[in-house]
């Protein structure tokens, strides 16, 4: 039971009655909400104030007539209205008895068929197959792990997809630095490292696996072949580790060899998008290497991108972004019709660029969304930890996880919304207090099996759950009945903005709420929840309580975090 999706629905209702020509995208600007005091209502609609950005008329009748109508209906004690232009809301006790039992009979209370079997491509992570996973891929990396699992759980089809890029320049000096320890060891040498070269002690493990293997060095072809899978199993084995399974891994160098990019030239070329000039220097950046020659250009900026856009140089070389043209078309004839891939925030300026491809291949319908990670600042000691996976001064994925259990890595990944910037203190994940969130939240499920368990040693007997035993909560325990409520409200929200840590600062407020409650009962002997002089009101308080457990397990189950039963 949506209570907030129904007064919406009815709100949305009485508007267009009164307003033939209200426009879609003004009702999508009605909202109905939990006000963040209680003690103005238990719910709130702005559905005056947008009104009156769209209308000039004095809306004092509409006021009257919303009210009025409203105050009809069988859910609200009170109906008032709040200025500038609040209508807030006192639902009947009864409306909690029901959204209880709904909590209670609904294993998946909560999650509704958003989706309607929509295939979905998230892509998120594709790390260069360069070394293993550091501490800069860990958000992208859970934030794609939840954002799926959300997905999934409302009633789309999602693929989760990894795309390797085993071509370029990387590869090469990858290739280099792996034959450079292959020959010292060989010829006991003790050489040190060009420049380019990467460093990193798995790659000396690589060069001796091709030694034991009798891997001819100068075969480049099959080399870099073993290298890139080797480097991919230790990119799966961290992945692995942090409990995260891809769908499917597509190989930059196959969509090369498929002629694709020769596919989606000819398509634009065909509908003259293509053009050989000379493009500007870049700006507000310097580069060495840049030099004013001619390339096949992409007409980008008739698509609403900042610029045209490079996809040839001149000696022949694809670009990075004509790969990205030729991956995302080869995503969509793959039958994927919602594209949404996971970058880091240094990627922002290819987002306009690649709607643009889309828009230009005649993909225009198709979804695409892009959500952008800022990095992680990694702390020990209360310092900042610098990173340079060239130099090899950088802390892997694996490091971290002998140190912090997984379930604490994924939850510490979404303690901050994916755009803004997130310290990752190790010590302050590993704090065993109030102060450490996950451990609130997994304090708050042992505190309720203890309260249960503690029942049972009693040999005290439920005589059955109803509403008669319902009507004899308190205020306290119909707030935590509230907050249960918004569960359905969250888990949509995350879904549609694509915004998984909702659910995490759902369940800090959730437990907080619950350790609340817990703590009224150290202060006043009526408020403990274990009453065994009235067994039909204990039965009601756990009934609330094993609810609000409920949640969230539900809610650490899409999180990929395991319960903790005591602690």
């Amino acid at each position: 039971m949506d209570i907030y999706n129904i007064v919406r629905q009815k709100i949305i209702e009485l508007v267009t009655k009164r307003y033939k020509k209200v426009d879609q995208k003004t009702l999508n600007l009605i909202t109905c909400e939990q006000p963040k005091n209680l003690k103005f209502g238990d719910l709130s609609t702005n559905v005056l104030m947008v009104l009156k950005k769209q209308n000039s008329e004095d809306l004092n009748d509409t006021k009257i007539y919303i009210i009025n109508e409203l105050k009809s209906i069988s859910l609200f004690e009170e109906v008032s209205y709040i200025k500038p232009g609040f209508i807030n809301f006192i639902m009947k006790k009864e409306v909690w008895y029901k959204v209880l039992c709904e909590i209670i009979k609904d294993i998946n209370y909560g999650f509704k068929d958003l989706g309607l079997n929509r295939n979905v491509n998230l892509e998120f992570i594709s790390a260069n197959p360069t070394g293993p996973l550091h501490v800069g891929h860990l958000r992208g990396a859970v934030f794609g792990d939840v954002l799926a699992r959300l997905m999934k759980k409302t009633g789309y089809t999602v693929c989760k997809e990894y795309y390797v890029n085993d071509l370029g320049n990387q590869i090469e000096n990858l290739y280099e630095t792996v034959k450079f320890h292959f020959e010292n060891f060989n010829n006991n040498s003790k050489k040190k490292l060009s420049e380019e070269m990467y460093f990193g002690e798995y790659l000396k493990d690589i060069a001796k696996e091709l030694i034991n293997e009798k891997i001819n060095i100068n075969d480049i072809k099959t080399v870099k072949e073993e290298i890139i899978y080797k480097v991919l199993n230790l990119i799966k084995r961290d992945l692995d580790n942090l409990g995260i399974i891809f769908d499917n891994f597509v190989s930059e160098k196959d969509i090369h060899d498929q002629g694709l990019l020769e596919e989606v030239l000819a398509k634009l070329n065909k509908k003259n998008l293509i053009y050989q000039g000379v493009l500007e220097k870049p700006k507000g950046k310097i580069d060495k290497n840049w030099k004013a020659e001619k390339q096949l250009i992409f007409k980008s900026t008739n698509f609403g991108d900042n610029s045209d856009r490079a996809i040839k140089k001149n000696n022949g070389e694809w670009t990075y972004f004509a790969s990205d043209i030729a991956y995302h078309h080869n995503k969509i004839s793959r039958g994927f019709d919602y594209i949404i891939n996971i970058w880091g925030a240094d990627h922002a300026g290819y987002v306009k660029r690649v709607k643009a491809s889309l828009e230009a291949l005649g993909y225009d319908r198709i979804r695409f969304d892009v959500k952008l990670c800022q990095i992680v600042n990694l702390l020990e000691n209360n310092k900042s930890v610098k990173m340079s996976k060239r130099s090899g001064n950088f802390i892997l994925i694996n490091d971290i996880l002998k140190k912090v259990d997984k379930d604490i890595v994924r939850f510490f990944m979404l303690i901050r919304k994916n755009d803004a910037h997130l310290d990752f203190d190790i010590k302050k994940c590993l704090d065993e207090s109030k102060e450490n969130p996950i451990f609130y939240i997994q304090y708050a499920i042992a505190r309720i099996n203890s309260l249960n368990n503690h029942f049972k040693k009693k040999k005290l007997y439920f005589s059955g759950f109803n509403e008669k035993s319902f009507n004899k909560l308190n205020s306290n325990e119909i707030n935590l009945i509230k907050v249960l409520s918004l569960w359905p409200k969250v888990i949509e929200s995350s879904v549609i903005f694509k915004e998984p840590h909702r659910v995490v600062y759902y369940l800090i407020d959730l437990a907080g709420a619950f350790h609340n409650y817990w703590s009224k009962g150290n202060l006043d002997s009526s408020m403990r929840v274990i009453n065994e002089s009235d067994i039909e009101l204990t039965e009601s308080r756990l009934t609330i309580l094993n609810s609000l457990s409920k949640v969230i397990r539900s809610g650490l189950d899409v999180l990929a975090i395991k319960p903790m039963e005591k602690m």
